[in-house]
């Protein structure tokens, strides 16, 4: 989608500010996802070693809650605020993929530097499936291993083959650092665990057994309580007036598209929220990118972003 440039020239006050709305109710909500947003912020900070320790026997995190509280947003922005390094991980990687991409991850670490492994919508990516939360649990078996085997091939074969392919791709870095973790045997990747935190988000709250259900939730329990075990762990319980609250709070705080150039000001943002607010049921996503889609929508077409608004509704 092509931005166009606004001619609105705001001051630093207007920019950042929280939004006030005529309802104090909605500006109840407001303080809410101020709060919400604290309180995920600090767990990230400590997740990714920013709130110093002297010895930790859990290097890795898990912060669970509903769509729309922040926890990409969040841990992303704290990442880079904080100079940690990060990748993310999504749904659909594919095993090999995901060595590949944690290989060149810390092949490229500098001295002293760490690695943070963001996990995005782990409920696909990790806790799938058994036989993926297996390959987890390996990867994250002890917070102060040294050398961790991730099981991502199933024969040797398959790492020659696939190192091949990169060469012929003309990928020859990214080659050389995934043969640089190749064991004796062949099988897997030993990549050392000692300067990488895992930092998974999920939207369901796998301490509470209710989580599961269907075919295999009792093999599902089981295989998530060691791995949970493991980890620091926070859930963010929030309704849907917590989750409007948070996004209208982060956009007061933020200019979505400044780096591009372009800013709303704190009249156009309320009107936003105030639309969201009005269809929060009918829409069809409550992520913070959809915030960010109605604000594209009012930059670009300052006339007619009504009918680009109503078009973010389901059945439409």
């Amino acid at each position: 989608m092509q931005l166009r440039r606004t001619t609105i020239t705001l001051t630093s006050k207007e920019k950042y500010t929280m939004l006030k709305f005529k309802s104090k109710e909605l500006n109840l909500y407001v303080e809410q996802g101020k709060l919400a947003d604290e309180n995920s912020r600090k767990f990230i900070r400590n997740s990714l070693g920013v709130i110093k320790k002297k010895v930790e026997a859990k290097r890795h995190s898990i912060l669970s809650g509903p769509p729309g509280v922040g926890k990409t947003y969040g841990t992303i922005h704290e990442c880079r605020k904080n100079k940690v390094k990060f990748i993310v991980i999504e749904e659909g990687i594919s095993d090999i993929n995901l060595a590949t991409r944690l290989a060149v991850a810390v092949h490229s670490l500098k001295k002293n530097e760490e690695l943070v492994v963001i996990l995005d919508d782990a409920d696909s990516v990790v806790f799938g499936d058994y036989k993926t939360l297996n390959k987890w649990k390996v990867a994250m078996a002890n917070a102060n291993e040294e050398i961790g085997t991730i099981p991502m091939y199933n024969h040797p074969t398959d790492v020659k083959n696939h190192i091949i392919s990169l060469q012929k791709q003309g990928r020859y870095e990214v080659a050389a650092a995934v043969k640089s973790f190749i064991p004796s045997d062949g099988l897997g990747l030993n990549i050392p665990m000692d300067r990488v935190r895992f930092v998974i988000l999920c939207n369901k709250n796998y301490e509470d057994a209710k989580s599961f259900s269907g075919n295999g939730a009792a093999k599902m329990r089981a295989g998530v309580a060691p791995a949970i075990d493991r980890m620091n762990s926070k859930h963010i319980d929030a309704n849907a007036t917590t989750q409007w609250g948070w996004a209208a709070y982060v956009l007061g705080e933020t200019q979505p598209f400044q780096k591009q150039g372009y800013t709303l000001t704190n009249i156009q943002k309320i009107e936003l929220m105030s639309w969201m607010y009005a269809n929060w049921s009918k829409l069809k996503s409550t992520s913070y990118r959809m915030v960010e889609t109605l604000a594209a929508a009012m930059i670009n077409d300052p006339d007619n972003y009504l009918d680009e608004w109503y078009e973010q509704l389901r059945g439409k």
